[in-house]
């Protein structure tokens, strides 16, 4: 697999990504499942998924937490620098899920639609202290499902398949066809996928499996 960025900064990254959602819970009182939702929603997600170097590599946690903060409410906190900070459950919890982001592709979005914040948060006793392949190993089975991305992102989207139909101009049969996987949505036509991601305000990479 081809990965957005090098190893050499997954480290850096999946620090900064830790620092920033403990930050986000403890200094700023913020739900850590809410502002991972921020965080996609600021597009600093994607920044870290897509490689930038001025986010993998150049922005402490906190900086990312502000900046979070502020792309998504308008405020921006006064704070004074921390440097030091315990290895919380939520601290492990973006430690590891930029990690698991960066091996296998999928976006923090995708990886949260699987697997919510509390389940997350309540695999740290059992998996805090293994290798990070046993991470890797159990969030893949979030998605090991018969069918493919396009159920969970329609239901984000707030669609029936009804209504994903008449949008998409994709056939109802069709659809039902790709969610409940008798019809293996990476192999569909081009053009059905992208009028499929377009009415979902999806990427066309977030409905394969």
């Amino acid at each position: 697999m081809t990965h957005a960025y090098s190893q050499l900064y997954l480290a850096k990254a999946a620090t900064a990504v830790g620092n920033m959602l403990h930050d986000a819970v403890y200094e700023f009182g913020i739900d850590g499942g809410d502002f991972l939702g921020r965080f996609i929603q600021s597009g600093i997600a994607h920044e870290i998924e897509s490689g930038n170097p001025k986010y993998i590599a150049g922005k402490s946690g906190l900086e990312l937490c502000l900046e979070v903060i502020e792309k998504t409410s308008g405020m921006s906190p006064k704070v004074g620098l921390i440097e030091s900070y315990d290895r919380s459950p939520e601290y492990w919890v973006g430690w590891m899920i930029t990690h698991y982001q960066w091996y296998s592709g999928r976006s923090f979005r995708s990886i949260l639609d699987a697997i919510s914040y509390s389940e997350l948060l309540g695999l740290y006793p059992i998996l805090h202290e293994a290798a990070i392949e046993k991470s890797y190993e159990v969030l893949d089975m979030s998605f090991r499902t018969e069918g493919s991305n396009l159920k969970t992102i329609r239901k984000r989207a707030g669609l029936t398949q009804k209504e994903l139909s008449e949008v998409s101009q994709v056939s109802i049969n069709t659809i039902r066809a790709y969610e409940q996987g008798s019809k293996d949505i990476s192999k569909a036509q081009s053009d059905i996928v992208t009028r499929l991601a377009g009415a979902l305000g999806c990427d066309v990479e977030e409905l394969g499996n």
